[in-house]
């Protein structure tokens, strides 16, 4: 029987939670509060961390956690720690271990004694090896060390290695550096229409970080060098540069800090495969975090260096630099206010609507100030009475001038005041309000469109319900003339609703407008019928009608429009809604008047599978499309569609067939369209299709203990389309795109040999040029030999690390069918 089977906190931040347990003992051991579980085993649960052990003992004061029998405990990066004794400090989140094994993605370690401090583990005198999980009797490849140091995320460091192949020495490292994750191949050697060459990524450790200096040569065109750096501290570094001859340079740096205090990131990138510039970007906060109480800084600079004055600059914006300035919103009663200040120097596209800016040419230079406040004020000064104002400004001043010798400005300025006063039912609310838009930028980023506004308004409404009445009037205050008055009437209670509506010139128009809206809603009935006249045009608007139905589980409306100026009738519509269980039906018909147009449109989805039809119906042709789906997602997923339409026979058909997955073993795309006869071709064809994706046709078989009977694998990758061309000689055209199949062979211990003949061209017409490689994976290391035709090169690459093949055959961004 379980005693303890329920989530409490031990601790005061209610972060330990007891999942399992069989026992529970409570003692005071020393004044000291002791929590003793056990059971088969005792589960735990730590803010998003696993534990389990056959005994645990937690020590309140302390926050001391002691595991031991059997101890798995499973950290928030997914690493599994195994281990017979274990000790966790809560305080800090360190944690001491005995008889140690972890499983840290693709590599295990284990070792006597495991330490954790701030977030790094040290195994010390450790053994490690990427193969424990490929299968290998004996791994092909393992080290020892006087110490491993594994970081959070991919990082491992280790002093004093020994290197062992098949578990025998092989070479005595000082210091081996490990990346579980982004691997790729650290030595490469081939032949292109250059020559030869040779590369090589070689890891190194230091004090202040680790990566790989990277080794280039190249037959007849020289050296290259570089180094791809992480830090390791606090901050977030990432330093990569690469230089390949004659004069190619590559390089990326990154830095983010964020603190609570402050924060800091930083960006410089060049690449001369795409363009030569180098691009930079810094931003520097201060609050890196800010409370809405704080003070807000921060500095920005944007910009690119320009190493090619042969071509034109890209007109991307530069900050050069800006800094911003941001208060805290003032509070003090019912008034608020909050202001900021932006200034700095930027290059940026000019505005085409400036002349001074157009004569500046269209990519120029210039200074910026942007100021900005806003306030409010919330009063209610008397009973029923409300008081509200509100003010916003923005003003941007240039260092430009204008042809009068003016500074440049644009101002956006906006006021609101409204003064409201209720008395039972009846109320009374005046408003003023101003705002403005106006001056010239030199920059096209920041224009903003001209516009004055300047009103104030009188509104004087009851409200009793059922009954609402409402008056309002005003003056437009920018054109001297009055604004039109604007009657309002609501009739509105449970099953029934009525609006009246009226507008009035009072600068001699006379009647503008005027609307009514009638609804009535007798449970599970709902009708409504709304009209609009123009008085201006003379014109009503169509009268629409409407009824709706409501069934249990869906919904059935019929809406009709009228037209009042001898239109007649314009459009009616027809929806239907149900729903039972996994089953759903909709349909939505339409009956154009003017056009004579009947359309409908249907779907019935039954569990997995479902039905759809669409279909128009003119005065010449019935058009129509009939669907089929079954499946459900990751697939497969099939898709079927009939189209075409009939107008003296069937013109235009056509059969549309998609077919979907996503499994490891089968992650495709297929689409065709088929040609069906018609009245001027009776004919039946492929017109195109599609494939995309990669499929495993069949499994490898391995051979018996002497060898014999293995098969071999195939699966198909890449992307292949089809077009029927019947100008063409051929009749069609074929584009491939890393496309071809690959054969897989199976041997001992997981080791497999893969075979791939992928093609990248355009059929019929050119000359095949293929890809082939050949690799070889054992798991935790792999060789690929490339032999690629169509650039004429030979590439040789080795690879460590587990199941290095998954990416090594990652082809152009296809994975090749049958892996996960």
């Amino acid at each position: 029987m379980l005693l303890v089977l329920l989530s409490f906190a031990w601790a005061e931040e209610n972060v330990l939670k007891v999942l399992e347990a069989e026992r529970l003992e409570l003692r005071e051991e020393g004044g000291e509060e002791v929590y003793v579980l056990v059971g088969s085993p005792v589960r735990l649960e730590r803010n998003g961390e696993a534990l389990e052990a056959e005994r645990v003992t937690y020590f309140r004061a302390r926050r001391l956690l002691y595991l031991s029998g059997k101890v798995r405990y499973r950290d928030k990066e997914g690493r599994l720690i195994a281990a017979e004794e274990l000790q966790v400090d809560l305080k800090d989140e360190s944690f001491d271990a005995l008889s140690v094994r972890i499983e840290a993605k693709d590599l295990l370690l284990t070792g006597p004694l495991c330490q954790r401090a701030a977030g790094a583990i040290l195994l010390q005198r450790g053994y490690a090896t990427p193969c424990a999980s490929c299968g290998q009797e004996v791994p092909d490849y393992a080290f020892r060390a006087r110490e491993i140091v594994l970081y959070p995320g991919d990082r491992v460091v280790a002093r004093g290695v020994v290197l062992l192949w098949r578990e025998e020495p092989l070479l005595e490292l000082p210091v081996l550096l490990l990346y579980l994750s982004e691997r790729r191949p650290r030595l490469e050697v081939g032949q292109d229409e250059g020559g030869f060459f040779f590369k090589a990524d070689l890891p190194y450790v230091t004090a202040f970080g680790l990566g790989y200096t990277l080794l280039r040569y190249y037959q007849g065109r020289g050296f290259g060098f570089g180094f791809d750096h992480q830090g390791v501290g606090e901050a977030k570094e990432r330093y990569f540069f690469l230089h390949t001859p004659p004069d190619t340079f590559q390089y990326r740096g990154e830095y983010a800090l964020k603190r609570q205090g402050f924060s800091l990131t930083a960006l410089l990138e060049r690449d001369d495969t795409r363009e030569k510039l180098s691009r930079f970007r810094l931003e520097a906060l201060l609050p890196g975090t800010p409370t809405p109480q704080d003070f807000r800084y921060a500095l920005r600079l944007e910009g690119f260096l320009d190493h090619d004055e042969s071509t034109p600059p890209p007109r991307t914006l530069q900050r050069l630099p800006e800094l911003e300035v941001q208060s805290p919103t003032f509070r003090e009663g019912p008034f608020s206010l909050q202001a900021g200040l932006t200034v700095g120097r930027y290059l940026a596209e000019t505005n085409p609507l400036n002349r001074s800016a157009r004569a500046l040419g269209p990519y120029a230079e210039a200074g910026r100030a942007l100021f900005t406040h806003s306030e409010s004020l919330a009063l209610s000064p008397w009973p029923g009475g409300s008081l509200r104002a509100e003010g916003r400004f923005r003003g941007f001043y240039y260092t430009t001038q204008n042809p009068d010798g003016e500074y440049e400005r644009q101002v956006d300025w906006s006021l609101n005041f409204s003064l409201r006063q209720a008395l039972g039912g009846f109320s009374l609310e005046g408003t003023y309000g101003r705002s403005v838009q106006e001056g010239e930028s030199p920059f096209r980023f920041d224009v903003l469109p001209q516009r004055r506004s300047h009103q104030a308004t009188l509104a004087l409404g009851f409200q009793e319900r059922p009954l609402s009445l409402s008056l309002k009037g005003g003056r437009d205050l920018e054109g001297n003339r009055y604004l039109p008055l604007e009657a309002e009437a609501r009739l509105q209670d449970a099953g029934y609703a009525l609006r009246l509506y009226h507008k009035r010139g009072l600068e001699g128009e006379g009647p503008l407008e005027t609307q009514g809206e009638a609804g009535l809603t007798p449970y599970p009935f709902s009708l409504r019928m709304s009209l609009r006249y123009d008085h201006a045009q003379a014109r009503f608007d169509p009268l629409t009608l409407q009824g709706a139905y409501a069934l249990p589980g869906g919904s059935f409306s019929l809406t009709h429009r009228h037209g009042l100026n001898g239109e007649g009738a314009l459009t009616t519509d027809l929806t239907f809604a149900l729903r039972e269980g996994v089953n759903a039906y909709t349909l939505q018909g339409r009956r154009d008047w003017q056009r004579d147009i009947l359309s409908l449109q249907g779907q019935a989805i039954l569990g997995p599978q479902s039905l759809s039809l669409q279909a128009t119906l003119d005065r010449e042709a019935l058009a129509y499309a009939l669907g089929f789906r079954t499946g459900v997602t990751p697939g497969p997923l099939l898709d079927l569609l009939l189209s075409g339409r009939l107008q003296e026979g069937p013109q235009g058909t056509n059969l549309r067939l998609a077919l979907t997955q996503a499994l490891p073993e089968a992650g495709f795309r297929l689409g065709a369209n088929l040609h069906l006869p018609e009245v001027q071709d009776r004919e039946v064809y492929l017109k195109d299709a599609t494939f995309s994706g990669g499929v495993e046709l069949w499994r490898p078989v391995p051979g018996d203990t002497s060898g014999e009977g293995a098969i071999p694998g195939l699966s198909l990758s890449g992307s292949l389309s089809y077009q029927r061309q019947p100008l063409r000689p051929e009749g069609y055209t074929l584009a491939l795109r890393a496309f071809g199949p690959t054969f897989t062979f199976l041997g001992r211990e997981n080791t497999k040999l893969h075979l791939s003949a992928l093609l990248t061209q355009n059929l019929p017409g050119e000359t095949l040029r293929p890809k082939f490689i050949l690799t070889l994976d054992r798991c935790c290391w792999a060789l690929r030999y490339t032999l690629d035709a169509a650039k004429g090169e030979v590439r040789l690459a080795f690879l460590y690390g587990g199941q290095a093949a998954e990416v090594l055959m990652d082809e152009e961004g296809v994975r090749l069918g049958g892996l996960p």
